[in-house]
């Protein structure tokens, strides 16, 4: 779930209800739809406004609850959250070079033109110290912690289209 999340906070991965999210028997979190990411959003609406989704149904996956009460899994969830932002960031200009070349394929990603690829670096934080980046990553954590507007996109979902 911990690389789950930073593939949606740094690629901005969008359209997170629960009818795009999969399980497997290991517990592996499976996002099938890509739609939406890097500068657009369904309805060209950015209504999820959390880093990434982290609802009371995940978290009672590991073993906590909507507050973040600590858990040893939740614990570990935020522990390779930090390894794997800071590994991350140890291969930032591959990825955004990767992401670079895409930029004049002409997918709807791409929409926000230079703007796409100069977020996706911004959320990189080049600049931060490891200790600062621990701070980030835990603050990323806890505003994404039962986020409102994660709750209600998940609502609208549910009455418009039934998915639970």
């Amino acid at each position: 779930m911990a690389g789950y999340s930073l593939v949606c906070y740094l690629l901005q991965v969008k359209d997170r209800h629960n009818g795009n999210l999969l399980m497997d028997e290991e517990g592996h979190i499976i996002h099938i739809d890509f739609g939406f990411m890097l500068s657009n959003s369904p309805g060209g609406v950015n209504f999820e406004s959390a880093p990434f989704k982290l609802t009371r149904e995940l978290l009672e996956v590991m073993d906590s609850d909507a507050e973040g009460i600590p858990s040893e899994f939740f614990d570990y969830f935020k522990v390779l959250c930090i390894q794997g932002f800071l590994t991350c960031r140890k291969h930032a200009e591959r990825i955004i070079l990767l992401v670079e070349m895409l930029q004049d394929s002409g997918f709807p990603c791409f929409k926000g033109g230079p703007r796409t690829i100069q977020n996706l670096r911004k959320r990189f934080q080049l600049s931060l110290t490891e200790e600062q980046c621990v701070s980030l990553v835990l603050s990323l954590i806890s505003s994404s912690l039962d986020a409102w507007r994660t709750r209600q996109y998940d609502y609208y979902q549910r009455v418009l289209n039934g998915i639970l």
